[in-house]
């Protein structure tokens, strides 16, 4: 039997989103390819032992779906569904390990043809309910660990891109979730009751939601055989039948990585997909410092379009592009809102434009907000900002009323205006109410 002997380490660094999601992705792509080779013959007798397989491990479509996800976050701070379906779309390797239904999907994508529209029409209309969606959504529950109702919403968001089905979205929440509060426990102690705990109460009403508290009540027995008995094992390829048994598997193992694998793969059916799941929430916890050296230096490299080293930045003055400052402000009602810890994080990304018809770059400065016009640089509205004991929240807002730079409206239909682009960019989209108040405005001014 091959294993390390030491003690699991935890990253002795204070937690960082950016960093988590990353080791995430590692930890994804370990148990992926880990798992991966129980489908290969001659690796059985060694996997039997518990001794590992020669290198090197390929990972499958489970990792190269999660480097997507991870890409766009990196890059948007959110899940803009468009631009992750395109990524899976071209990033697409059909030997990859990809079903019938999602290769045909992403070649219609990458032809022109509709996420949404595709996404929902598979299965007669139904959607799929397959484990695609939950299989690489671990970093995406990392990158949000500070807050967890926003991991499970923007699960929701990267699932519907595929997966249309409600067993499928609420898998891919389950899984985030889960993978968020092994993030925010790093160098803290979880309990496994606590962590489904966490899951049960995020993950919305469906079978999948059963299983995870059948697995929950589970804990306690040991022995893997019976949990895949009761749970599943993936081997359908659903949500139902995976994620309960991955979230038992990560909760009886929350700090050893290399039991975790063990026992996950020897329940076998979809094993590169259990391991994925499996791997991910644990890296997410235990940092890349928690991953056996041997199994990391056996997988297959990230792939170099990701340059994973490349942590990303929040934005600012500097690296936004041309700016300039407004030229005569003049002071609106501020609008009445109050950010989550997830909303907030976003923010202080900030906004940078990355096609012609984006209009806007937006970045912190201090306790100030800038809104800036992608094309001109003219800085259109400012925003203070402080923190309260409820989150942070705007405290003055001033608009530019230069009418050679901006033609501006009332100070009603401005304020109004700019509480469409806060929620609009940083919340759960635009308020139809909002938005029609302010058409009304325009029109009568």
């Amino acid at each position: 039997m091959m294993t390390d002997q030491s003690e699991p380490a935890l990253d002795p660094f204070p937690f960082d989103h950016r960093t988590a999601a990353r080791d995430s992705v590692l930890g994804l792509a370990v148990g992926d390819a880990f798992g991966a080779q129980h489908f290969v013959p001659e690796n059985l007798p060694a996997l039997a032992k518990r001794q590992l397989p020669p290198a090197p491990w390929p990972w499958t479509d489970d990792t190269e779906m999660a480097c997507s996800i991870f890409a766009v976050l990196r890059s948007r701070g959110t899940v803009d569904q468009w631009e992750l379906a395109h990524s899976f779309a071209h990033r697409h390797d059909f030997d990859r390990g990809y079903g019938a239904a999602m290769n045909r999907l992403l070649r219609l994508v990458r032809e022109g043809g509709s996420w949404g529209k595709l996404a929902a029409g598979l299965f007669d209309g139904q959607g799929s309910w397959g484990n695609g969606a939950a299989m690489r959504v671990a970093p995406l529950g990392a990158w949000f660990a500070v807050d967890p109702r926003e991991a499970a919403w923007q699960a929701a968001r990267s699932a519907e891109v595929t997966h249309a089905h409600p067993e499928a979205v609420a898998g891919a929440v389950a899984v985030a979730v889960a993978a968020a509060h092994a993030a925010r426990s790093r160098g803290q102690h979880l309990t496994p009751q606590d962590l489904l705990s966490s899951v049960l109460e995020l993950t919305p009403a469906s079978t999948v939601r059963e299983g995870v508290a059948e697995a929950q009540a589970l804990l306690d027995h040991p022995h893997v055989q019976l949990a895949a008995h009761r749970l599943g094992n993936g081997r359908q390829v659903s949500a139902m039948d995976t994620v309960p048994f991955t979230l038992w598997c990560a909760a009886r193992h929350l700090d050893d990585f290399e039991a975790a694998l063990w026992a996950t793969a020897s329940a076998g059916g979809d094993v590169d997909t259990t391991c994925a799941i499996v791997g991910g929430i644990l890296a997410a916890r235990l940092g890349r410092h928690g991953i056996p050296h041997r199994w990391l230096e056996a997988t297959e490299s990230l792939p170099k379009w990701l340059e994973a080293d490349r942590p990303g930045n929040d934005l600012n003055r500097h690296n936004i592009g041309k700016t300039q400052p407004i030229k005569h402000p003049k002071a609106i009602p501020v609008p009445q809102l109050t950010w989550t810890p997830g909303q907030w994080q976003r923010i202080r990304l900030g906004i940078a434009s990355q096609a012609m018809e984006e209009k806007w770059n937006v970045y912190l400065d201090g306790d100030r907000m800038f809104w800036h016009r992608s094309w001109t640089g003219h800085c259109i509205f400012e925003v203070a900002v402080e923190q309260t004991a409820h989150g942070w929240r705007p405290t003055g807002a001033w608009v530019e009323s230069d009418r050679g730079t901006y033609q501006r409206g009332t100070n009603e239909a401005e304020s109004l205006f700019l509480h469409i682009l806060l929620d609009q960019y940083f919340a759960k989209g635009e308020r139809t109410d909002l938005r029609e108040r302010h058409q009304r405005l325009s029109f009568e001014a």
